[in-house]
């Protein structure tokens, strides 16, 4: 019988299974996905691979794996996902080899044996190919785009009065009012807004201080009856 097991850390994704005979391990193998690469991914691998070599002999072979969501997608007949129809076909033409579930660390040792080669497997297995589902792929895309954006967001010298107040990046509309975007993106005719774009001499106010929406709602001397209370320096960030 073979065991299945997978595991996903910072340095990477691992895939592993492992074989027994009357008690004895008598085969092992470990294999390494992209660090992209998700759990379910490998489980899926090392499932195929672990029914690629069952197929080599002719008797009643039984496939144990300890996530249920891999198990189960083996059973779903209309799946969209290329790698599980690969592990049907394969099981069609070999009647002879079970895929069944295993509850996860529960003291059955070639479970246990099969998460231990996971481990390993993420330094030391053969480095493996897996195409990701569109799903997967699209979720990897937004996640690299989210970062870079935050990253040229968090680096540019430009909307700094608008990072103020949105510290992440989200394609989340917010409901603002004309007034409250144009007080927070500073883009109304203040003197700082006016000369930034060289539509006036000087970006400052009557009073002597840079001209900007902040300036005028918490600071002015000219505009003290309009005031906000500015938040304490400790607490800008957030």
């Amino acid at each position: 019988m073979f065991f299945t097991d997978g595991s996903k850390t910072e340095m990477g994704t691992g895939c592993s299974y492992c074989a027994f005979e009357n008690g004895v391990k008598v085969l092992e193998w470990k294999g390494k996905l992209e660090k992209f690469h998700i759990v379910f991914q490998s489980e899926l691998k090392e499932l195929k691979e672990a029914i690629i070599r069952a197929t080599k002999g002719n008797e009643i072979t039984k496939i144990w794996a300890d996530r249920l969501s891999s198990a189960m997608a083996v059973l779903d007949p209309h799946t969209p996902h290329q790698l599980v129809r690969g592990i049907q076909c394969l099981l069609t033409q070999n009647r002879n080899i079970l895929v069944r579930w295993i509850k996860a660390h529960a003291g059955y040792r070639g479970n246990e044996e099969a998460d231990t080669l996971a481990k390993k497997s993420i330094a030391e297995g053969v480095v493996m190919k897996a195409l990701n589902p569109r799903c997967e792929l699209k979720q990897y895309l937004q996640e690299l785009f989210f970062k870079k954006w935050k990253n040229l967001r968090d680096n540019r010298n430009t909307g700094r009065s608008a990072h103020k107040v949105l510290k992440t990046v989200s394609l989340k509309p917010v409901f603002w009012t004309r007034e409250e975007i144009l007080f927070v993106t500073g883009h109304w005719p203040f003197p700082s807004f006016l000369n930034r774009f060289h539509l006036s001499d000087s970006d400052s106010c009557a009073c002597g201080e840079v001209g900007d929406a902040i300036h005028y709602a918490t600071s002015c001397p000219l505009t003290l009856s309009w005031h906000i209370r500015k938040p304490p320096t400790s607490l800008e960030s957030l």
